[in-house]
């Protein structure tokens, strides 16, 4: 594992490609040619999380698919979560969305019951995973936001965050919280019998042990950061790679920046860009990153506020480095995502 892919939320670019190697960039795509939040490899292509669509990019073209109200979707996390099934996080509904074909989905809500008038982006509901007869989920609460809190959604050192185990159950979804005391949990993930995620606003990174009753007790958790919002998780040989965002409300940013979080307890920083979140990290595919790369580059810009790099074309380097040959030459800019993303 030489490269890895990066998806970014709210930030000057949308994806970018890392050779973890060398510890640097090699490439990226602009935030006004696409904008995403969760992505996941299947097949030839990759899906990624746009808002209120779920995109599919492949080296032919990128298809959309408009998802179901009523509110906006904020869609955050997409996973495979088994044969023919992809879920995926509508954070502005509260519901993890799963499609087996076609354009048909069906829910599990843990605010299912609550009533018809659940606000947008209720519980802040941002991953899931597939777990015993059902999904993981992560959110930032167990009840809708409300009056009864302040003026706003700001919980990041209240540890509210909690982790809910979801199943059908006679045609209802079945909820019961199984992780508490978390502040704004994302990047569920499972490797061997534990489960891991991230407490992002104090930059924790916890292991989590099932107990006879399959509640989620903790095992070990390491503090990885004090200076980044922690966000993304990759298992790969002897560790953990973990994405680093640029704190919110927080005067020097924190820049954007991976983690590699070794097995025997070393942290090694590894700076992306001087500002953006990171939110998703996945093994780069050489089979079909180069052609999604062609296509991002015919893709129409957006008409978004702001200001945005210019393209960025893979680099002739590239192509000798990994033998593929060939590749769009047109339109490459010199790489420089340093200088594509200012200090805030």
């Amino acid at each position: 594992m030489d490269k890895l892919l990066l998806s970014c939320v709210n930030s000057a670019v949308s994806l970018v490609g890392y050779d973890f190697a060398l510890r640097q960039p090699f490439w990226y795509c602009p935030g006004n040619v696409l904008r995403a939040c969760g992505i996941c490899a299947e097949g030839n292509g990759l899906w990624v999380a746009s808002d209120n669509a779920l995109v599919r990019l492949t080296g032919d073209d990128a298809q959309s698919l408009t998802l179901p109200g009523p509110h906006d979707n904020f869609v955050h996390s997409v996973k495979i979560l088994g044969e023919n099934l992809l879920g995926l996080a509508d954070t502005g509904n509260s519901r993890i969305l799963l499609r087996t074909s076609g354009t048909d989905f069906f829910s599990l809500s843990p605010l299912e019951g609550w009533g018809k008038d659940i606000p947008l982006d209720a519980i802040h509901l941002n991953d899931m995973i597939s777990w015993r007869e059902g999904l993981l989920v992560s959110a930032f609460n167990y009840q809708p936001f409300a009056g009864w809190k302040n003026d706003g959604p700001d919980w990041k050192n209240e540890g509210w965050g909690v982790i809910y185990y979801l199943r059908r159950h006679k045609g209802r979804t079945a909820s019961r919280i199984v992780a508490t005391g978390l502040n704004c949990p994302h990047s569920l993930c499972q490797w061997q019998d534990d489960v891991y995620c991230c407490s992002s606003a104090q930059g924790e990174f916890y292991c989590l042990q099932p107990d006879r009753h399959e509640n989620l007790r903790e095992k070990w958790r390491i503090k990885v950061t004090d200076t980044h919002f922690l966000r993304g998780i990759l298992r790969v040989q002897n560790g953990w790679v973990l994405g680093g965002s640029s704190r919110r409300h927080q005067a020097d940013g924190g820049g954007m920046a991976l983690f590699f979080l070794a097995d025997n307890g070393d942290i090694e920083t590894l700076p992306v860009a001087a500002a953006g979140e990171i939110y998703d990290i996945l093994p780069w595919n050489e089979e079909f990153m180069p052609g999604i790369a062609d296509t991002l580059m015919r893709m129409p810009k957006l008409d978004l506020k702001g200001e945005f790099p210019p393209r960025c074309a893979l680099s002739k380097a590239y192509f000798a480095d990994t033998g593929n040959g060939g590749g769009t030459s047109s339109g490459e800019s010199a790489f420089r995502l340093d200088k594509v993303l200012p200090p805030e």
